[in-house]
């Protein structure tokens, strides 16, 4: 009876204890009762132990940024400004003999120009908790820690500006993937596409509903192909990504409809049942994003879509500066950076995806 009181007792000072936590911290170490017996001794002399690594719960990764960022282009200068042909000069054809040949000059070239776009993600620290947190055989060295968390957090909001994703859908964001290739008519890069209709992307293919079929993926593909200029790359989210998986791997499919399961280093235990990683579908490779809005396939060519980066602001470091008032030091990631197509007519969008 004794020591239900004491656990009791103990209980309840403990959640005293933690609920002004935020002021006072806690007295000792911590140990918790149960397991502990002696608990006031072990928290005057156990040390927990701390695993020496951060264990990132809130971040996704986005394989369309490691697309991007892995093709991207490094380059100088205080805008982007592509040349666009928007038209075949029509002076020429058949002619015979002396006939009066048209020499007419032909002005069929106009200006595409893109803003460099900044992303930061601060990093501060105050003084005091660095010389109480500064690490040690047992523990995480916090400098090193909140340079990691800066790291992970600006990764998300780069992501998030590819897809012109809530915060990252401003005016002073990238030129994002929805307007280069889901929307016509709109005006990016300084050209009105409502008028220059040859900087459109290529008509949307709608799938009318479930999940995406060979026949519609097929018919968005040729709709986007010109010659041996085909697309390379489908992103969907990975709802839609599985669905349009199972079409391939139709245990009952009949034999002109197989498709090779395995790659070269293949498990040599389990069974393949199913394709490894992503897979090509024609000359395009299927990449899942749960960064993408579901019902909606994202097919283009990566020769023209590609990622700039400024090279005088390509993931700078600043130097850590302290405030002239308080005893915080902040430093901040930097990137320069803009999306660029120069072929939208090159890509579509495939809709109606459930």
């Amino acid at each position: 009876m004794f020591s239900v009181i004491r656990w009791l007792a103990s209980f309840w000072i403990r959640q005293i204890l933690n609920a002004i936590a935020p002021t006072i911290g806690v007295v000792g170490t911590g140990i918790y009762s149960p397991p502990a017996l002696m608990q006031n001794t072990l928290d005057a002399l156990v040390q927990k132990k701390i695993v020496p690594y951060l264990s990132d719960i809130v971040n996704k990764p986005s394989p369309t940024h490691w697309a991007l960022q892995r093709s991207g282009k490094h380059v100088t200068g205080g805008a982007l400004i592509f040349p666009l042909l928007t038209a075949e000069d029509p002076a020429g054809g058949a002619f015979w003999g002396d006939q009066n040949l048209n020499t007419s000059v032909f002005d069929p070239v106009i200006p595409a120009e893109q803003q460099w776009r900044f992303y930061y993600q601060n990093i501060a620290i105050a003084t005091t908790d660095i010389i109480l947190g500064s690490g040690g055989a047992s523990a995480v060295d916090i400098v090193k820690a909140k340079m990691q968390i800066g790291a992970a957090s600006l990764l998300p909001k780069l992501a998030r500006a590819n897809w012109g994703i809530y915060p990252q859908n401003t005016s002073i964001d990238i030129d994002n993937i929805p307007n280069w290739i889901g929307v016509q008519g709109n005006t990016i890069a300084g050209v009105n596409r409502s008028t220059v209709t040859a900087w459109n992307p290529g008509a949307a293919v709608s799938n009318g509903s479930g999940a995406l079929t060979i026949p519609n993926f097929e018919q968005a593909y040729q709709s986007v192909t010109f010659g041996y200029d085909e697309p390379d790359t489908l992103f969907l989210n990975n709802y839609d990504y599985g669905r349009f998986k199972t079409q391939f791997i139709n245990a009952g499919a009949a034999p002109g409809s197989v498709v090779r399961m395995n790659d070269n280093i293949t498990d040599k235990e389990p069974a393949q049942l199913g394709l490894r990683y992503h897979f090509r579908v024609d000359n395009a490779v299927v990449l899942a994003d749960q960064y993408i809005t579901a019902g909606t396939g994202w097919l283009w060519n990566s020769k023209y879509m590609w990622m700039n980066y400024h090279k005088n602001g390509y993931y700078v470091v600043r130097p850590w500066l302290m405030s002239s008032s308080q005893e915080v030091i902040a430093s901040r990631i930097v990137v320069a950076e803009q999306l660029t197509n120069v072929r939208p007519l090159s890509a579509c969008t495939i809709t109606n995806l459930t």
